[in-house]
């Protein structure tokens, strides 16, 4: 087992830890989105969601962080000569805003989630020290900023109706996880696995259902399934 794989699984370990302990989960907070095997969805089949401020209220918008594309960063962003990881993947990061010609890429919703010591000015805070940033000429930037070693480019992204999500959820489609910047940046290929192994470790051990927190509406707690409680 690798490095990296150890590092994930000590803190899926940490998450999993306090799972006996009454918490909510609000979706509002920093969050992942992990399918459950009941999704069949081929889209989001296997999919690893970072939950990100969402640029049109009241959507919420996601990223799937676990999804790498045949492109390349470089190609998309040829002016950056010094790019770190030179084989870095694009990231399919979700069906919005999608197009079906490679040469179009560049009129996707690009994204980067990258992690930083402070705040850029064209960036948005995830959590903790993680930021997102759209647009070409901001990601360009970020990524000629040679303090900037861990990021993701991302085309694409997952948006729903707050009700459509939290339907989702409530049905058993999804693992709500509390996002760890130590998990963004992890191996994509590992991700879901070792997650929804916690996940339905999770459940099975829950003894009494416990609330989910969303806003605007409160669900009576028989009606939980799936989640996995915060630290």
């Amino acid at each position: 087992m690798t490095t990296g794989i150890l590092a994930v699984c000590a803190v899926l370990i940490a998450t999993l830890a306090t799972s006996q302990i009454a918490h909510s989960t609000d979706l509002t907070k920093p969050s992942f989105l992990v399918a459950t095997r009941d999704l069949q969805d081929p889209f989001f089949q296997h999919s690893v969601i970072l939950m990100v401020p969402s640029t049109e209220p009241p959507l919420l918008a996601g990223l799937i962080i676990n999804s790498p594309a045949k492109q390349r960063v470089r190609d998309l962003f040829p002016q950056v000569r010094d790019l770190k990881g030179p084989d870095e993947t694009i990231y399919t990061g979700g069906p919005v805003e999608l197009d079906d010609v490679p040469l179009l890429h560049q009129h996707r919703e690009l994204s980067v989630i990258f992690r930083a010591s402070s705040a850029q000015s064209s960036a948005t805070r995830v959590v903790d020290d993680v930021y997102v940033a759209t647009g070409h000429d901001a990601i360009a930037a970020i990524l000629e900023d040679p303090r900037i070693t861990d990021f993701r480019v991302i085309s694409g992204k997952a948006q729903w109706l707050r009700d459509q999500l939290y339907g989702e959820v409530m049905a058993g489609a999804w693992y709500v996880v509390p996002a760890k910047p130590e998990l963004v940046f992890s191996d994509a290929k590992d991700l879901w696995s070792i997650l929804v192994k916690g996940g339905d470790l999770d459940e099975a051990r829950a003894g009494t259902a416990t609330q989910l927190n969303l806003p605007y509406r409160l669900l009576d707690g028989t009606n939980w399934q799936r989640r996995i409680s915060p630290d």
